[in-house]
């Protein structure tokens, strides 16, 4: 009996049950090895804390049946496949690289007009918009039900970077709520209290949140294409004297309004000074002087 191929056909059929594909053959192990696994995997499937997506047929291989299903194990099986269902179709639609993680926002809240089975979220440019796959077999039925409007609305005010509540019914379509759907609003100009509603139709999962994240992305202007050759050279020596010039001016033009003796010394700044600021400008830009010395010379200028 070999223990490393009786791990190793252990792992092959779990990675079966949760990606599928073709079913491992366990014809190559000796009666003893596959013996082995077949306890092995009934064992887990009983146990609460991994259930097992394993079928009621018997395995191909030909050497027994799958293990007992227990209404418990066949309800988590049914809402692996759903979940399962439901990230195949986000993956298919989302652009690639969306982020989708669990949500545990749910387990916060008492939602009982809410029953929730899944939930996860989806990070967005424009805010985060909340997956919950509701026991409700299509979302169609919830279009005249607006009672659990006022919970989610707590939801949207408890987390503020909600940009939306997708909610997916078991055929996969659903309804995106928006905050202003489930707040209360005040009628313009009745002034009357306005009853909460949907204001997106009921679409499938995957077309509604593609279309919806759309809306949250930015439009961004296209870059202009840039062009080594249509660069203007610049003269650094014609800025430094204008910037010399602006800055001198502007306090020798203080100066008629100071006092003495300080009105005196603006007043005397000119194109001497202009001068010495430019080319101290210059050298800072050159890499001839560093920032320490062109203090001590705009010091020494202005003794």
């Amino acid at each position: 009996m070999s223990e490393e191929q009786v791990r190793e056909a252990v792992a092959r059929y779990l990675e079966y049950l949760e990606l599928g594909g073709r079913e491992p053959d366990f014809t190559g192990l000796d009666a003893a090895d596959r013996a082995q696994v077949e306890e092995i995997l009934e064992l887990l499937a009983e146990t609460e804390g991994v259930g097992l997506n394993t079928a009621d047929p018997a395995r191909a291989a030909g050497y027994g049946t799958a293990p007992a299903r227990t209404a418990r194990h066949l309800a988590e099986a049914s809402a692996r496949d759903a979940d399962r269902n439901l990230l195949w179709e986000l993956d298919a639609w989302l652009p690639p690289g969306t982020p989708v993680d669990p949500d545990g926002a749910p387990s916060g809240f008492s939602l009982p007009d809410l029953p929730v089975d899944g939930a996860w979220v989806l990070g967005t440019v424009g805010g985060r918009v909340r997956v919950w796959r509701i026991d409700v077999a299509a979302a169609g039925q919830l279009e005249t039900d607006t009672s659990h409007m006022e919970t989610l609305d707590r939801v949207f005010r408890a987390f503020s970077d909600t940009a939306a509540i997708c909610l997916v019914a078991g055929d996969l379509t659903c309804l995106l709520l928006e905050p202003q759907d489930c707040a209360p609003v005040i009628e313009v100009p009745q002034g009357g209290l306005a009853v909460r509603r949907y204001r997106r139709p009921v679409q499938r999962v995957g077309e509604a949140l593609a279309a919806y994240i759309r809306e949250l992305i930015p439009a961004w202007e296209a870059l202009p294409r840039f062009e080594p050759a249509t660069g203007r050279p610049v003269d650094v020596r014609t800025l430094a004297t204008e910037a010399a010039r602006t800055s001198v001016g502007a306090q020798a033009a203080s100066g008629a309004r100071a006092r003495y003796p300080k009105k005196e010394v603006l007043t005397a700044l000119g194109e001497r000074e202009a001068a010495a600021v430019a080319d101290l400008a210059i050298a800072l830009f050159e890499g001839r002087r560093t920032p320490g010395d062109a203090e001590a010379e705009l010091r020494r200028l202005a003794r």
